[in-house]
Formats: C-alpha cells, sequence, structure tokens
C-alpha cells in the first residue's frame, strides 16, 4: 500500500511538471510580465529623409512609472546588416524625455532606428539617407548656345557612393507648377565617386539642369543641385541680336540690340514669343547709319526674340526673366526645437507653384531640400520648420523654373540652434 501510494504521488508530479512545459507561451507571459510591461517609448526623427552628413536628433519619451533617470539606449542597423547593434545611451530627464544628437558625418547612409527603456521598446524608424550630389559645369546663369559646335561638359560629385550606380543628367520639364524632370542623357559613377557628361543643346529656351543618382542599397535616388542656364541659337553674322543682360529679375527693363550688314536706314521688325503664344510683331525701328538698331523691352515671362530685316532672320534669342523672390525669416537665434518660419512673396503671380525651403550642404558648398509648400493666393508662401540640430546652419527659400519664369533663391539666412533640455527639444511638452 505505501508502495502504490508513492506511484501516484510520482505520477502526479509528472503529469504537474508536463503541464507547466505544454503550458501556453501567453499564459507564462501574464504570470511573468517583462519589466518594460509598465512602460513604452516614443522615437522621433528630426529628418527623414537626411542628405549624407548633415546631423540628426532622435527625440522621445519614456512613459510609466519612475520614469526618471532611466537609462536609454538607441539602436541602429544599417542596410548592408543583418543585425541591430546599440549605439548610443543617455537618460531621461524628470519627465521621461530624452534625446540623441548624432553630429554632422555621422548618418551617411540607409538605417532602422528603435530605442529601448526598462524592457520597453519604441517602433522602428527607417532613415532614409540621400547620398551628397554636386553638379559642376558653365557659371549658374550663363548662355549657352544650340548645335554641335557648342558642347557643354558638366561633372560632379557622388558620397558616399559605389561605382557604376547609373547617373541621370535632368532639364526641368514643368507645367509651370510642379517640379518634373525629363532625362535627356546618362551616364555612371566612377572610381573616386565622381561622374561627367558632355552635351548638346539643339532647342533654345530655358534650361534648369541637374543630376539623379539612382539609388542603390545605401541610399535613396539622390538629385544634385540646379544649374539655371539660358539657351540661344548661334549668332547669324548678317543680322545680329544680344542682350544687354540675361537673365534679368521680373520688373527689370533690358536693351536689345544688334547690326544689320549693309542696312543703314533699313527697318527692322521686332518679334517675340512666349511659351504660351506664337510668334508676334511688336516693334519696329530704322537702322542706323552703321546699321545697329535697338529696343527697350520689359519682359514679365522668358522671351524667345528674333529680328527680321531685308529678308534676314537673326537667331533666336532667348531672354531668361527670373522670378522676383522676396524672403523674411521669424529668427535667426533659437533653441533646439523652436519653430522658425520663412515667409515671403514671389513675382509674378505663381499661385499653386511648388517652393522650397533648403539647407547648404554640410561640405558648405551647394543646397539641398529640406521642406516643400506650395505659394498660396496672392503669391504669398509661408513655410514653418522646427530646428533640432544645434549648430550654424545655413538656409534658403528656392522656387523652381518652369515656361514661365525662371527659378529664383533667396538670399542666404544664418540660424544659430543652441542647445536645449530634452523636454524642449521633444517640443516643449508638458509633465
Amino acid at each position: 500500500m505505501r508502495e502504490l501510494r508513492q506511484r501516484v504521488r510520482l505520477v502526479a508530479l509528472a503529469v504537474a511538471v508536463c503541464s507547466a512545459v505544454v503550458m501556453p507561451a501567453g499564459a507564462q507571459a501574464r504570470k511573468h510580465p517583462s519589466p518594460g510591461g509598465n512602460h513604452n517609448v516614443s522615437i522621433n526623427v528630426s529628418d527623414n529623409p537626411v542628405v549624407a552628413g548633415d546631423p540628426v536628433v532622435i527625440f522621445g519619451r519614456l512613459t510609466g512609472p519612475n520614469h526618471a533617470d532611466r537609462v536609454v539606449t538607441l539602436w541602429h542597423r544599417l542596410n548592408t546588416q543583418f543585425r541591430f547593434s546599440p549605439v548610443q545611451s543617455t537618460h531621461t530627464d524628470a519627465h521621461g524625455f530624452y534625446v540623441f544628437f548624432r553630429p554632422k558625418d555621422v548618418v551617411n547612409t540607409n538605417r532602422h532606428w528603435f530605442v529601448k527603456s526598462v524592457g520597453a521598446r519604441s517602433r522602428t524608424v527607417y532613415e532614409r539617407v540621400f547620398s551628397q550630389v554636386t553638379l559642376s559645369g558653365p557659371a549658374d546663369g550663363s548662355n549657352l548656345l544650340t548645335g554641335p559646335h557648342h558642347k557643354v561638359t558638366f561633372t560632379g560629385t557622388v558620397s558616399p557612393y559605389a561605382v557604376g550606380t547609373r547617373v541621370f543628367l535632368q532639364r526641368h520639364n514643368s507645367n509651370g507648377k510642379g517640379d518634373d524632370w525629363a532625362t535627356i542623357q546618362k551616364s555612371r559613377v566612377e572610381q573616386g565617386g565622381t561622374f561627367r557628361f558632355v552635351h548638346t543643346f539643339r532647342v533654345p529656351g530655358d534650361a534648369d539642369i541637374r543630376v539623379l543618382v539612382k539609388a542603390t542599397r545605401r541610399n535613396i535616388a539622390s538629385p544634385s543641385n540646379v544649374l539655371t542656364y539660358q539657351i540661344s541659337q548661334a549668332q547669324n553674322p548678317n543680322l545680329t541680336l544680344n542682350s544687354s543682360e540675361d537673365p534679368i529679375v521680373f520688373g527689370q527693363s533690358v536693351t536689345l540690340s544688334g547690326v544689320l550688314k549693309d542696312g543703314a536706314g533699313k527697318e527692322v521688325d521686332l518679334w517675340a514669343k512666349t511659351a504660351n503664344t506664337p510668334w508676334t510683331q511688336i516693334g519696329q525701328a530704322a537702322a542706323a547709319s552703321d546699321g545697329s538698331y535697338t529696343f527697350t523691352e520689359m519682359p514679365v515671362h522668358n522671351t524667345l526674340y528674333q529680328t527680321r530685316a531685308a529678308g534676314r532672320r537673326s537667331a533666336q534669342l532667348y531672354q531668361g526673366v527670373r522670378d522676383l523672390l522676396m524672403a523674411n525669416v521669424s529668427a535667426t537665434t533659437v533653441n533646439a526645437g523652436d519653430p522658425v518660419t520663412f515667409s515671403g512673396s514671389v513675382s509674378p503671380d505663381k499661385t499653386g507653384h511648388v517652393i522650397y525651403l533648403q539647407r547648404q550642404n554640410a561640405s558648405g558648398h551647394g543646397f539641398h531640400n529640406v521642406a516643400a509648400s506650395v505659394v498660396n493666393a496672392g503669391s504669398t508662401y509661408s513655410i514653418t520648420r522646427r530646428l533640432y540640430a544645434p549648430g550654424t546652419f545655413v538656409y534658403r527659400v528656392f522656387i523652381p523654373g518652369g515656361p514661365g519664369n525662371q527659378s529664383a533663391a533667396s538670399s542666404p539666412f544664418t540660424i544659430t540652434v543652441n542647445q536645449d533640455t530634452p523636454q524642449q527639444v521633444n517640443g516643449g511638452g508638458s509633465p
């Protein structure tokens, strides 16, 4: 009997052990809650996407009991890696807020972020990173000529880069309000991160030029700075036509002049055409004794001009007219997390046109877009952006060109951002 009782106890113990082993994982978790079960932690990123080399600020808040002075660890995984690894740690303030400042030249490729604290894990953020792309060519605003005898060379750099990545030379192809680009030539990134194009322009008109570097595993598709040109036909030596200034800014006048060979006293007709109008005669003048003539015009939009006299026609002269862009900034010294507003107006009327806030590249050469907006009714605009990264930065407002008018950039604004408390960086949230 004693032996039988002992066997019964052993069987009961075995059943209990088996029950514990096959108990659902959820039931086990309910019995033994995770250390972070009573906490939550958020994560925010100051810029996404960001240009390679720019500083990035990561911030958020730990909520739950005893959230002050808790360690928060930032983890990341590059697209070229398989596992997350910790990269930085900090402590929450008295209200649970935290902030990480990733300095210049640290965030250069695509990556994922999350933070952990007292067992709680935030959502994962996919940080997209542009390569820093620079484009060089004839001086911005230059007058270029059509035809195979006037080839134009464009060069540039990509950082970071992968040899063989496709690069597209693009010309602005807008309907006047958007920011659409048409590819006009292709090339590849070479050793050292350089690229090169030799291009022939065939059609006179405005030409906003940029390059776009194809997306790779490391970086998203990345545009360069924009160069603006006026493309005209080569001169007819028997009837020349020149501009006193090209481009001009909206509201300025321009003198058109030339020489009709052996044309003393003959009538010279001035013809004009814009993107939305046909060729129309707009003026007439008598050539001087040496065949010279002049016209004074104040075009509102980009205009093609041509003179006609004695059965001859001059080359088509493209006269660019830049938008008149006025800009103001609400402050030039702020604390991290403060909003700054850039506002102003554009002439002629650009209601509905896309407009950008740009920041100077970390290299100090060229600018890149950091925010976009649309010009409001009345041709005014306002772009508000919170600035998080401490340091001194240069901003400007930029409106891309189109058939109507050429692109324009405001004067640069130098803004100093002072480091502040985690709570202020998080927007000054209440405890």
